[in-house]
């Protein structure tokens, strides 16, 4: 059986085909479509801040800001990982980042902290002399393009539609 329907929603389509769903973004704007995984389709978007152990201003000098840029380019393209931007400040970073479903935050954050830390010490051995780079905590928020107030009138919408 041949099943076969499009809804155009925002300059994206989301077609059903033969028991298979998939999103084509029309506006290839890669950011604003949902990825299709094995047995699922959603976006894990968020908002990182990583500090230097103590707030130490690591990152000061351009050749250091670089060889982070570069330590966080090759974790994000060695983990699946989409990095959509950041910002390497003097003493933080800022990422806005989307990564599979079966990464927890946590995992997320241990893969870019141990995955950055090995690369710079890598790069300056120097550096392998302290114990740790960065700081045990982080910042973390999820982002998404609907609003929670949308989210909530939705769930409260729904169940009008069972009885049309």
């Amino acid at each position: 059986m041949h099943i076969e329907f499009s809804v155009e929603v925002r300059a994206r389509t989301h077609c059903f085909r033969n028991n298979m769903y998939e999103v084509i973004d029309l506006s290839r704007n890669k950011s604003n479509e949902l990825i299709k995984f094995s047995h699922s389709l959603g976006q894990n978007w968020y908002h990182v801040v990583l500090i230097p152990r103590a707030r130490y201003p690591v990152f000061k000098f351009p050749d250091q800001r670089q060889l982070a840029e570069e330590a966080i380019d090759w974790i994000c393209k060695n983990h699946n990982l989409e990095l959509f931007s950041k910002e390497i400040m003097t003493d933080h970073v800022h990422l806005f980042i989307s990564c599979p479903p079966d990464y927890s935050i946590r995992k997320l954050i241990q893969i870019i902290k141990g995955g950055t830390s090995y690369y710079i010490r890598c790069k300056r051995p120097a550096l392998k002399k302290y114990k740790r780079l960065w700081s045990k905590g982080y910042m973390y928020r999820s982002v998404g393009n609907v609003s929670a107030e949308t989210i909530k009138n939705y769930i409260e919408d729904s169940n009008r539609w069972e009885v049309m």
